[in-house]
């Protein structure tokens, strides 16, 4: 379970305790190469469109966007991220900045677009932090160099 105002958010938009839509994530090719902890974490919150709490623009995440086809699969599965070199499964598009959200198989979070950004560490950090709009303690991907740094 979430934070409060973060399992609002998901409840406002139409999640429910026992909710499952597993049927309708194994259908995508490829899903079942995903970590499982990200396969659990769809198939209750899959599907889903929420506004996140920014107070200065309206912003939503769309956890349906995988289910849309939004996203090609196998080139997440066959080629690693550019920022990092490992590799990243999609979760969610976001539309304020037209960034993707994604996980790494450790359960790292990533906001990736013009600009990736390693939002936390920690996986239910990570999606908190994003709904949250907190970017706070996020590292930015310096392709210079190679590395994540505080600032780019």
């Amino acid at each position: 379970m979430f934070r409060k105002e973060v399992q609002e958010q998901f409840k406002k938009a139409g999640w429910s305790s026992g909710r499952n839509v597993q049927t309708t994530f194994n259908k995508i090719k490829g899903f079942d190469k995903f970590p499982s902890f990200l396969k659990s974490f769809l198939y209750e919150y899959g599907g889903l469109k929420l506004k996140t709490l920014t107070k200065y623009a309206d912003g939503s995440l769309d956890f349906n966007a995988l289910a849309k086809g939004y996203f090609l699969v196998n080139k997440y599965l066959t080629e690693p991220a550019y920022y990092g070199g490992k590799f990243t499964f999609p979760i969610a598009y976001y539309d304020l900045d037209n960034a993707t959200l994604e996980c790494d198989a450790d359960g790292k979070i990533y906001m990736s677009g013009d600009f990736p950004v390693l939002v936390s560490d920690d996986f239910k950090t990570g999606i908190e932090k994003v709904i949250m709009e907190d970017y706070s303690d996020t590292l930015q991907w310096n392709p210079e160099i190679k590395q994540w740094v505080d600032e780019y």
